[in-house]
């Protein structure tokens, strides 16, 4: 607990978290404008529950992509500012260290997610029209929406904590980790065609897309059930994450 701890301190107060913040901020308004001008030109209110629905299908990308940097900033960033030497000195453990990175920046991420979902649904309440609506209705929507998200945003940080133990650099974690980010939905609808697909893991990285709102990538979900695809989500997570710690493990600091 108290490397996860640390973790998250280091991250929460060293790697600008604020100026993510102030940038969601600036989105979620530049959504609020852009819905008030839509409804000015259609004539009709603005639904508030349209709104966070929007919100929370668009800006948990923004933290995945956060997400891809805080842990290219705990792991690589160690390395390349010779910081982790001072950490492996300690008597913990190599796996433990690793863990508590992944564990701690995954812990602010999600944080941050709920957080910002929190927050534009309370905007949209305030801002639009809830007539007809029910708040508790439209909370507990957009928090299984929410929630949908977070496999994806595991897979993610898990796959960043690999490529940063693998390459010991910020700069070509964050750009091969984000080159899935981009195209998988791209590559999904290309091979999604063929039967094969459904067994590779590039099918399954948009849960959200492909169990909560498929319309979005006009593709049929991989497995019928969503328990599935998530199993076989989770077992490349944790194949993922035990690579990571066998090479960290022998990884030379010196």
């Amino acid at each position: 607990m108290g490397i996860i701890y640390n973790e998250w301190l280091k991250s929460w107060y060293g790697r600008k978290v604020w100026l993510f913040a102030l940038i969601m901020l600036l989105f979620i308004g530049g959504a609020v404008a852009l819905f008030l001008f839509t409804q000015s030109n259609l004539g009709s209110p603005m639904v508030a529950d349209d709104f966070a629905e929007v919100s929370v299908s668009v800006f948990p990308t923004f933290v995945m992509l956060f997400g891809v940097v805080l842990i290219a900033g705990a792991i690589a960033g160690e390395f390349s500012s010779g910081t982790v030497k001072q950490l492996l000195i300690r008597p913990t453990s190599r796996h433990a260290i690793l863990f508590g990175k992944w564990f701690g920046n995954l812990l602010l991420a999600m944080f941050m997610l709920f957080a910002i979902v929190l927050l534009s649904t309370v905007i949209g309440l305030i801002v639009f029209s809830t007539e007809g609506m029910s708040t508790g209705e439209t909370f507990r929507t957009i928090f299984e929406m929410a929630i949908y998200q977070l496999p994806t945003l595991v897979f993610y940080m898990a796959l960043a904590t690999l490529i940063a133990v693998l390459t010991k650099s910020t700069a070509l974690t964050i750009i091969i980790t984000f080159a899935p980010l981009f195209f998988s939905g791209i590559l999904q609808l290309f091979i999604s065609q063929y039967e094969w697909s459904k067994w590779l893991i590039v099918s399954h990285i948009e849960f959200f897309s492909n169990y909560y709102d498929s319309e979005i990538m006009f593709v049929e979900p991989p497995f019928e059930s969503m328990w599935g695809s998530l199993a076989f989500l989770g077992a490349h997570i944790v194949v993922i994450l035990i690579a990571a710690h066998l090479v960290f493990k022998k990884r030379d600091v010196l």
